[in-house]
């Protein structure tokens, strides 16, 4: 898979999921190895000191900016070395006119990449990207947006990138008058992430962010302009605001998940955070006892799917997790909705099935 120059399908950068950890050395491998690396470690150690000591000195010359770049190089998790890296950079750019500015930022935004491609969740190298852009008037937010969706096809769960995203996005909508509409191709996006992976937590969290904003401020777009049925119907609910019917189809986007993976957390997380005082506090009482019951009866359909398809002929505790805290919510309604038997023994089965989290449950009786 080709991704950005310099990456190799060898890198850590692909080899984040899904595969197996070498084996373990044993103690003879381990001290032969250590033997084996030990000059390099000493070189490590050595221009380590030698930029710790220049930045002490406060020494802003070209010698010192490449060891600095040589010692990034090999570890990118010295954030004292990254500060020392930016008093450089503000010395170097001090009293220069936009463009010159541009191009020695720039050049540092290419050395940030190749240090992403190598170590893509590295928080100070992500965070040095966002100080550049921050020092950059004439950053270019479209470019960095295709850069993320590179990183996404390779690894499209990485929260690091999420986080970079919604950064580049505020940025675009700090200088737009269209603020309603980035955020609403926003949703856009994050739903077709998630229609490729269910399972992507990031794209979840994005999804819950971006919900709040358009139901605060959408913008008012023609069906053509949309171009797709489904979204459409949900730019319709933002704009008129309409809490109840935003549940409803949510929740349906919600069933596909979980019958697609029961055991997937992020989907009832998301679940949770849809059926609680946010939105609940918004809708009436009828309404919320007519989505809690269906989302109940429909959980405990897919419950019984998993009791069939399991060969011990146990719950799904997610199933079971799910079902209590929305029991719970019925009760704040109306007390004579819940069956406290019912409740109680869901309870006791889940004490069973996850006995370490024994206490917790406990916890949660009415």
């Amino acid at each position: 898979m080709s991704f950005v120059r310099g990456y190799s399908q060898n890198s850590s950068f692909e080899s984040i999921h899904g595969r197996e950890k070498s084996a373990k050395l044993s103690e003879s491998e381990a001290l032969k190895r250590m033997e084996m690396e030990r000059p390099k470690v000493d070189k490590y150690k050595e221009l380590n000191e030698l930029v710790l000591n220049s930045k002490l000195n406060k020494i802003y010359n070209k010698q010192s900016f490449e060891l600095i770049t040589k010692l990034l190089e090999i570890n990118p998790e010295l954030y004292t070395v990254w500060n020392y890296r930016k008093e450089y950079l503000i010395n170097e750019i001090d009293g220069m006119n936009e463009i010159n500015k541009h191009e020695i930022l720039e050049n540092e935004l290419y050395f940030v990449l190749k240090q992403l491609k190598k170590f893509p969740k590295s928080y100070w190298i992500w965070n040095h990207r966002i100080w550049c852009l921050k020092l950059d008037n004439l950053s270019d937010w479209e470019n960095e947006l295709k850069l993320i969706k590179q990183f996404l096809t390779v690894d499209s769960r990485n929260f690091h990138v999420w986080s970079y995203r919604r950064f580049i996005i505020k940025c675009m909508k700090d200088i737009s008058k269209d603020s309603d509409i980035i955020d609403f191709e926003e949703f856009k996006f994050t739903t077709s992430m998630i229609n490729k992976d269910i399972s992507n937590y990031s794209a979840w969290h994005n999804r819950s962010k971006l919900i709040e904003m358009l139901f605060n401020k959408s913008p008012v777009l023609s069906k053509d302009d949309v171009g797709d049925n489904k979204l459409f119907q949900y730019l319709l609910i933002f704009n008129n605001k309409d809490i109840n019917e935003f549940l409803i189809k949510e929740l349906e986007l919600f069933k596909t998940a979980i019958y697609t993976d029961p055991d997937d957390s992020s989907v009832w997380f998301y679940m949770k955070w849809l059926i609680s005082e946010y939105f609940l506090n918004k809708i009436e009482n009828d309404e919320k006892i007519d989505i809690i019951t269906k989302l109940i009866n429909d959980i405990k359909e897919l419950n019984e799917l998993e009791i069939e398809d399991n060969e011990n002929g146990n719950d799904n505790k997610w199933c079971l997790i799910s079902i209590v805290y929305l029991m719970k919510q019925l009760y704040k309604i109306d007390k004579l909705l819940v069956n406290l038997d019912e409740f109680n023994n869901y309870l006791t089965i889940l004490q069973k099935i996850d006995p370490m989290k024994r206490n917790r449950y406990i916890e949660l009786n009415i």
